[in-house]
């Protein structure tokens, strides 16, 4: 998790509202993107599943990985990257807590 600093973050949910093991689809700045709590520590990647545009946050989590609800496509949260060998990837972003509350970083990590 990152330091908050409010010009980069944007406050999206606070923590009671994404219990472990689920997650929700947020807006960051116009993008929609899936928020996971896995064991109390939360994750951001693009909500878009590359293939065809599945809504990854309603996909099955195992583990750290989320598998797209279309066409079971596989993401590894923590960082995005595809976890079947097929060379997707989606974009992840920095999360951090403050205040009980969730922020998600605006702009994406760089791959």
């Amino acid at each position: 998790m990152s330091e908050c600093n409010e010009d980069e973050f944007v406050q999206v949910a606070q923590v009671k509202d994404i219990p472990s093991g689920t997650s929700r689809t947020v807006k960051v700045q116009g993008k929609t993107i899936a928020l996971f709590n896995i064991n109390g520590a939360f994750h951001a990647i693009n909500n878009i599943c590359p293939h065809e545009g599945g809504p990854l946050a309603k996909g099955r989590v195992k583990g750290h990985v989320v598998s797209c609800p279309w066409h079971d496509l596989q993401f590894d949260v923590r960082n995005g990257f595809g976890t079947d060998g097929g060379g997707y990837c989606v974009a992840s972003y920095d999360v951090c807590l403050r205040d009980e509350q969730v922020y998600v970083k605006a702009k994406c990590r760089e791959m």
